[in-house]
């Protein structure tokens, strides 16, 4: 089964994440899987991740090429690969 999200779609998850208490985990082009961390900052082009109690990472956006939820949020589910069509 295919998963995929497009662009505003996912766009519009981060968005959910920033204020919720949901960690993700990303795939960035040519990059193996991210620990789960929590989204402290959204902006238009990158966001900051907390990877643990101290470590913080800035991705951008475009390079994120799937991404996996901890917790269901805006009708996507909890242990699945998301493929962000762009």
């Amino acid at each position: 089964m295919e998963n995929r999200i497009d662009y505003p779609t996912y766009q519009q998850l981060l968005h959910a994440l920033e204020s919720a208490d949901i960690t993700i985990r990303l795939r960035l082009l040519g990059e193996p899987w991210t620990k789960f961390s929590k989204l402290l900052l959204l902006s238009e082009s990158a966001m900051i991740l907390q990877d643990g109690s101290e470590r913080k990472v800035i991705v951008n956006l475009r390079n994120v090429i799937e991404l996996h939820l901890q917790q269901p949020v805006n009708g996507l589910n909890s242990n699945v690969h998301y493929e962000i069509a762009y």
